[in-house]
């Protein structure tokens, strides 16, 4: 019976490593946030230093292609990409530290273009940013952001309405998460989705350093109304829908139907999951 059980847990585990797809084995590549463009997907890496990439386009193949920074000084651990709700082309880029750029990324010849830059409101010193959603809701934009949070840290989750014209947020609301899984090295919060029902989710993660383990659990945090506001689900309610081993998900979207998981596995490089 056990080694029947060991056989049968084996096939299960190899069966969920070929749901991911491979996408680059230089860390250099990992991807910490994701947005629709194209046929394919604007991605994001959290790099520090000078000519490493901050910005490419991974095409429907799983080709990734590094896209030039127009400006001298290159943003610093860019963690998040998020389609700019009604804009083709535009998008919203976050660093850690909640400082935005707002970009056009021309589709013929993948110019980047930023156009404006702001800092996201109400955080502390301490945190260290890694999701941001934005919602069109009938009261305006929305920008849902987080603290990644830690083991003796819960995260903070803010909710702003966002006025395009002055590039300035009102109606600053937060809300705290400690997420019961995982237990150690823990992130609550390392990206957020937004579901076309209105649901959020987060990608929670253990990175204990560069060759891991790492794990991933996927939550739902609760729901965004069309008139913007967040109800988040009861502390005692908040499971994990599914738990991930071997896989670090700092970005994830809802597109065409699909979940899409894109992972920063530091040292073993980036993989990809699409989940209907």
């Amino acid at each position: 019976m056990n080694k029947l059980f060991l056989f049968l847990f084996s096939v299960f585990l190899f069966g969920q490593e070929d749901d991911w797809h491979h996408i680059h084995n230089s860390r250099e590549f990992s991807i910490s946030g994701l947005a629709a463009f194209k046929n394919g997907y604007l991605v994001v890496h959290d790099n520090k230093k000078k000519k490493q990439p901050r910005v490419s386009y991974l095409d429907n193949k799983l080709q990734i292609t590094k896209l030039i920074w127009p400006e001298p000084k290159l943003p610093y651990d860019l963690e998040a990409a998020v389609t700019y709700p009604n804009k083709p082309n535009r998008y919203i880029l976050m660093e850690s530290t909640g400082k935005c750029y707002e970009v056009f990324v021309d589709p013929k010849d993948f110019r980047v273009d930023v156009l404006h830059t702001f800092t996201l409101p109400g955080l502390k010193a301490t945190m260290n940013l890694e999701g941001l959603t934005i919602y069109p809701s009938g009261q305006g934009l929305v920008f849902i952001y987080g603290d990644r949070g830690a083991d003796t840290r819960k995260s903070t989750l803010y909710t702003a309405f966002f006025s395009p014209e002055k590039k300035s947020f009102y109606e600053l609301k937060r809300f705290t998460f400690d997420l019961p899984e995982p237990k150690k090295y823990k992130r609550n919060i390392a990206d957020l989705a937004i579901k076309a029902d209105g649901s959020l989710w987060t990608s929670a993660t253990s990175d204990p350093g560069d060759d891991g383990p790492f794990t991933t659990a996927i939550y739902e945090l609760g729901e965004i109304n069309p008139a913007g506001a967040f109800t988040p689900i009861h502390p005692d309610l908040l499971k994990p829908i599914m738990v991930i081993a071997g896989q670090k998900v700092e970005a994830m979207m809802f597109h065409n139907g699909r979940l899409v998981l894109m992972t920063d596995n530091e040292n073993f490089g980036t993989t990809v999951k699409f989940m209907d």
